[in-house]
């Protein structure tokens, strides 16, 4: 077996896991998980707001930390902190204390989830990390379809806490051992990678455009796939969509994402990043003028397009990166460039959730709209690599 694919096997399972037991761990248990400790649900995803904004705020030294020490010295305490917080989450009995758990699970996907991955890869790999990071995407498009059903197996039998026990079980006994066998990396000196307000106040305020660019098109993505994927059921209800068919299309989603990231490993050959960043972005507009053009009828559609994104949208988010700046300072550069993203990110469910109560309409308008400007900066960065070639 090729290194390039164990990494990928490595990276990819651990993947499922910390973010079926991240990401995904609210969908299923923050109610059961609200009404036990006596809070409003409310309270419950403003601490899993906190966790994803203390993950963006540590992307850069996580990655600068990854680009010196590659990804075996890092990963491992990543683990070791998702257990904790899932540990202090699962023997919560009021509201600080499930802060604190989603403070240490935040800590823990800074260390563990796509950026640190892909970081880990290009240390090894550098420009031919591409591959290697549409695989680690294929294994972690089934994240949603394993933990959820398994989540809510354990809510049935037993109950939320020995749900997160399983969860912490898992990261300590594979996780942790398939982080410790990451092959070692040389140290390298990585001279520091001057961060955006700093950058912006020694250049007497001249922004560097490329990477602001790349974090305002990642940051509008951010809103569509967070905010989308974790409100659809309730989205497509107050789109008109029966029980049902609310059920069905989200069921829908998983599949969507994992065909295709299946595709873009097959066509790999022929999936220029550029190709695939165009695919990404576009398929959620036109999900959504379909929707608007046809009404309920459109919604599997819109779910399938939606999906295609979703799915594709990782890969971008690695490789795009990489083909405009190169390996040298991946890791530091990604953490900048996510970092609005992943602040957007956190605050986007609770957005859109407000406009979709307020206009179903005009909340899924939005989301088509911030897709054709993150389109438009798409074409800025194609012009930018043409003028480059």
């Amino acid at each position: 077996m090729k290194p390039s694919t164990r990494l990928v096997i490595r990276l990819g399972l651990t993947q499922i896991i910390g973010w079926g037991s991240g990401f995904y761990l609210p969908a299923i248990l923050a109610v059961p998980i609200s009404l036990s400790l006596g809070i409003a649900t409310e309270s419950f995803f403003w601490a899993f707001t906190i966790s994803l904004l203390v993950s963006g705020l540590l992307g850069p030294r996580v990655g600068k930390a990854i680009d010196r020490h590659g990804g075996r010295r890092v990963l491992p305490i990543g683990t070791i902190s998702f257990a904790l917080g899932l540990s202090l989450l699962a023997l919560s009995t009021n509201f600080p204390m499930l802060v604190v758990g989603w403070i240490l699970i935040g800590i823990g996907g800074s260390m563990g989830n796509y950026d640190a991955a892909f970081a880990t890869a290009v240390n090894f790999f550098a420009e031919k990390s591409n591959k290697v990071i549409a695989g680690i995407t294929v294994f972690a498009g089934f994240s949603s379809t394993i933990a959820w059903p398994l989540s809510t197996l354990m809510l049935e039998q037993f109950g939320w806490r020995e749900a997160v026990w399983l969860w912490v079980i898992l990261h300590l006994v594979v996780n942790l051992p398939l982080h410790l066998t990451i092959p070692k990396s040389e140290m390298r000196e990585v001279t520091d990678l001057t961060g955006p307000i700093r950058k912006l106040v020694r250049n007497r305020f001249r922004f560097d455009i490329l990477v602001v660019i790349f974090a305002v098109m990642f940051a509008l993505e951010g809103f569509i796939v967070s905010s989308v994927n974790t409100t659809l059921p309730f989205l497509l209800s107050e789109l008109g969509a029966t029980s049902a068919i609310a059920l069905l299309a989200a069921t829908i989603l998983g599949p969507s994402q994992v065909m295709a990231r299946v595709l873009l490993v097959a066509l790999d050959r022929w999936m220029t990043p550029m190709w695939v960043a165009f695919i990404s972005i576009v398929a959620h507009p036109i999900g959504v003028l379909l929707v608007l053009l046809f009404g309920t009828d459109a919604l599997i559609p819109f779910v399938i397009l939606h999906g295609i994104g979703v799915g594709l949208n990782p890969f971008i988010r690695g490789s795009l990166p990489l083909l405009f700046f190169g390996a040298d300072h991946y890791g530091q550069r990604q953490g900048y460039i996510m970092m609005l993203s992943k602040i957007v990110s956190a605050l986007s469910p609770t957005l859109l959730t407000l406009l979709v109560l307020s206009d179903p309409i005009l909340g899924i308008q939005i989301t088509g709209l911030l897709g054709v400007l993150a389109l438009a900066l798409l074409g800025v960065l194609a012009f930018i690599y043409r003028q480059r070639a």
